[in-house]
């Protein structure tokens, strides 16, 4: 056993003193702030050139309302609607908005009944550069029982920016219904009031204590009910998946290049094996402290910290060893097994359906976790470290029996995983010529 800690303390100290360690641990928040910096540099340079465009005025009644919205519009921004106050612990900060451009409109006046005539001189000067788009309303949007003419027909060769196509459609559709209601001789105001919709609180459930005191339920914190869960997933997702694959590449490089026959002079196969396994899950267990521990102090700063029970911490560590002992024993029998890397790409696939399979089902386990499908693909021990961890995250979370049993069911897999890789490994490391196939690799499981 001592030879294994050799070997695992060596894979560790050689892993977290290289550069790609170094990187590796930087990665995500220099992403992080490159993305939110880039983000705000986006902001900045936004494109606010004022959007002109004309509106043909088929019904003859709302271009003088729509005229004055855009001209009210463009007052608002320019006395400085460019922020918001938020209140955040206690405190009124000021926000900035995102740039917005102003709209500035025209009425385009045309004689005769030629459509396609006006769209063709409309279309000319957009393409010329006079105009951003072209709005063409139609002669019977204000009556509610037309069946022809009721269209309003926006036209731009910037298709893509969405702010005036949904600022008009907005303000048209108002405007339109509040003439409707006039027409029909209904008080617009009544019926806004009388359709105002119903606040929705989501809350939890009312306890009753020992005392016979009863608890009013709590209402619902979606950063405890969402962003706790789905985030602690992906985080183990991640670890996981940036540590296991890597032992494949370890491995058959160490064996193109003969390294391993060096190697197992001094120790065996399994000694080898075992020792780059434990080595690899002591790098991935320091990374995810480090992410963990950022976290958890970004979440004490923002008073966020008591939504995330202190438990999930100890979750989160044991999946990540049973699935880094699973899935890295698989990658690390591969890479034995195979002479280059275009070999191990074909058993590869396989695999990776399978590790798949938690980050494809996550969804309806996070909508229905109490659901027997969600039971049930939890308890697949492949994907039992992902999605029972997800259950586990998610209020109340599932009976004792299912997590106790998914961590058995996991630990057997896994003990499983690492005894025919052992095997595999054993022979595969020493092996040359031909790739093998997933028949012979089951044969040298079942081989003495």
């Amino acid at each position: 056993m001592n030879k294994v800690w050799r070997v695992a303390a060596t894979e560790y100290l050689n892993a977290v003193r290289s550069k790609a360690f170094i990187i590796g641990v930087l990665a995500v928040p220099l992403i992080m702030a490159i993305s939110i910096g880039a983000q705000f540099y986006a902001q900045k340079k936004t494109d606010v050139t004022p959007r002109r465009f004309a509106v043909l005025d088929r019904s003859g009644q709302l271009y003088p309302p729509l005229a004055a919205k855009v001209q009210a519009r463009t007052d608002g921004l320019r006395a400085g609607g460019k922020s918001v106050s938020v209140a955040l612990k206690g405190q009124s900060l000021k926000v900035d908005l995102p740039p917005q451009a102003e709209f500035v409109v025209e009425e385009f006046k045309f004689s005769g009944d030629d459509l396609k005539a006006a769209e063709l001189q409309l279309s000319e000067r957009v393409r010329r550069k006079e105009l951003f788009a072209f709005v063409i309303i139609g002669p019977n949007v204000l009556d509610p029982r037309a069946t022809n003419g009721t269209e309003v027909l926006y036209h731009t060769q910037t298709p893509t920016y969405q702010d005036l196509p949904a600022w008009v459609e907005n303000t048209l559709s108002g405007e339109i219904r509040e003439r409707r209601f006039t027409a029909a001789g209904v008080d617009s105001k009544q019926v806004r009031e009388l359709s105002r919709s119903v606040t929705l609180l989501r809350l939890g459930l009312a306890e009753q204590k020992a005392t016979g005191e009863v608890v009013q339920a709590k209402r619902e914190n979606r950063i405890a009910t969402l962003v706790v869960p789905v985030g602690g997933m992906v985080l183990l997702y991640l670890v996981v998946m940036t540590s296991a694959p890597a032992l494949l590449n370890t491995v058959l490089e160490e064996k193109m290049q003969k390294i391993s026959e060096v190697l197992l002079a001094s120790v065996a196969p399994f000694e080898l094996m075992l020792g780059k396994l434990l080595g690899t899950v002591m790098v991935s267990l320091t990374l995810s402290a480090l992410y963990l521990g950022s976290l958890t102090w970004v979440l004490w700063r923002f008073e966020q910290l008591s939504n995330v029970p202190g438990q999930l911490f100890a979750w989160f560590f044991l999946f990540q060893v049973l699935a880094l002992l699973m899935y890295g024993s698989v990658f690390l029998a591969i890479g034995a097994a195979c002479n280059e890397i275009r070999d191990a790409q074909s058993l590869m696939f396989p695999v990776m359906m399978v590790v798949m399979v938690p980050y494809l089902m996550f969804i309806p386990v996070m909508e229905s976790p109490t659901s027997p499908f969600s039971r049930g693909i939890s308890l697949f021990p492949p994907a039992t470290p992902m999605l029972m961890f997800l259950r586990l995250a998610i209020p109340p979370g599932p009976t004792w029996w299912e997590v106790v049993l998914g961590v058995v069911l996991t630990t057997a897999f896994m003990l499983g995983c690492v005894w025919a890789s052992a095997k595999i490994f054993r022979i595969g490391i020493l092996s040359q010529g031909q790739a093998p196939n997933l028949t012979k690799l089951v044969k040298w499981v079942f081989s003495k």
